[in-house]
């Protein structure tokens, strides 16, 4: 086993999304578990909304600028608690591979593009790990990595789920700063 993978013990992992709610904004988070399920942190990012001008400057490469680069980079930098991998629900976040050690994964049933489910067959140069009961997509070159590091997660109940907690975090949060919004009216 190489070097640079965590002990057993000290196996974590963390599930990153981005909530796009046409009202608020895009707000990120990553929900750090270890290996049974139980969180171990919280980060998520105040809500960020894109200019007319980032709109027309950055064009069709708006949604992985904001996910990867600016959403994603700060929780990773935020992240208090070593990551042993990264998963994501969405396509743009394999992109957070350029700020991490660690491995970054696309749970394949926990996404959706353009509310359409993908199949592993959409990701050139991506191979599958089973883990939990559902398939993880992972760059050719980071594949023995995560088959090496899975059987750490063995105890991990499902790994869809956690997207929905962070989900409903943000929608919490959003909540919380819409109440404090109309108390300091």
């Amino acid at each position: 086993m190489p070097d640079n993978l965590p002990k057993k013990n000290d196996a974590t992992i963390g599930y990153f999304t981005v909530v796009d709610d046409p009202r608020t904004g895009w707000t990120g988070g990553l929900l750090v578990l270890d290996r049974a399920g139980r969180p171990l942190e919280f980060q998520c990012t105040l809500p960020v909304r894109p200019t007319r001008a980032h709109e027309i400057l950055f064009g069709p490469t708006l949604r992985s600028h904001l996910v990867a680069q600016v959403i994603g980079k700060l929780l990773i930098s935020k992240c208090r608690t070593p990551l042993s991998l990264i998963c994501c629900d969405l396509p743009e976040g394999l992109k957070l591979e350029s700020f991490t050690k660690s491995p970054v994964a696309l749970v394949l049933e926990a996404t959706t593009v353009d509310g359409q489910p993908v199949v592993a067959n959409d990701f050139v140069g991506s191979e599958a790990v089973q883990l939990a009961g559902s398939t993880f997509l992972v760059p050719m070159e980071r594949h023995a990595e995560l088959d090496a590091i899975a059987n750490f997660y063995i105890d991990l109940p499902d790994a869809v789920e956690p997207f929905e907690r962070i989900r409903e975090a943000v929608k919490e949060a959003h909540s919380q700063l819409s109440r404090q919004g109309s108390e300091a009216a």
